[in-house]
């Protein structure tokens, strides 16, 4: 038989055990992926989903000129307002997508797509966002998106994206 002080250290032994299970319980792993207040901005700022993650894609709006690799004063602008956007709802990483249209050399144009790309990630820099959390790609003229064979497919072409992976 149990004396008192033994049923005690017992019962306080079994109570403090399953106090510990329950805290253990109430342990969550981290989040994988965007919150829902990190996919609203994205989409607020225009970024889609895309197989690659969420992307905002600069054509539509005449980024580059045909051999120019710096952001004029408006796309300048929707850069910062982007970078200021995601850094607000604790987006850090990204990764930056140059493109060209596809006159010239492959190997020229590659170069220019990795340039401009830079060029958008100096304003990422500019406003907060690290260097070291911006991958940055040239993709030369691998993707187009419109055809170029008209000079209106070629402006589309030259172009920089911003993508958000979904991880």
């Amino acid at each position: 038989m149990f004396s008192l002080t033994q049923r005690s250290l017992r019962l306080f032994t079994l109570t403090l055990f399953m106090a510990m299970l329950a805290l253990t319980g109430c342990q969550t792993a981290p989040q994988k992926g965007l919150t829902p207040a990190q996919i609203t901005v994205l989409k607020q700022q225009g970024f889609e989903l895309t197989e690659e993650g969420w992307e905002f894609g600069l054509s539509g709006k005449v980024l580059f000129g045909s051999d120019v690799e710096r952001l004029n004063a408006q796309s300048t602008d929707i850069v910062e307002r982007i970078g200021k956007a995601l850094l607000g709802v604790g987006i850090e990483r990204v990764r930056v997508d140059g493109h060209t249209d596809a006159s010239g050399k492959e190997a020229y144009n590659q170069q220019l797509s990795l340039r401009r790309a830079k060029s958008v990630a100096t304003v990422l820099t500019r406003v907060g966002m690290r260097e070291e959390n911006i991958q940055l790609r040239g993709l030369g003229s691998s993707e187009p998106v419109a055809p170029n064979n008209s000079a209106a497919g070629r402006t589309e072409n030259r172009r920089v994206a911003i993508v958000v992976s979904a991880d």
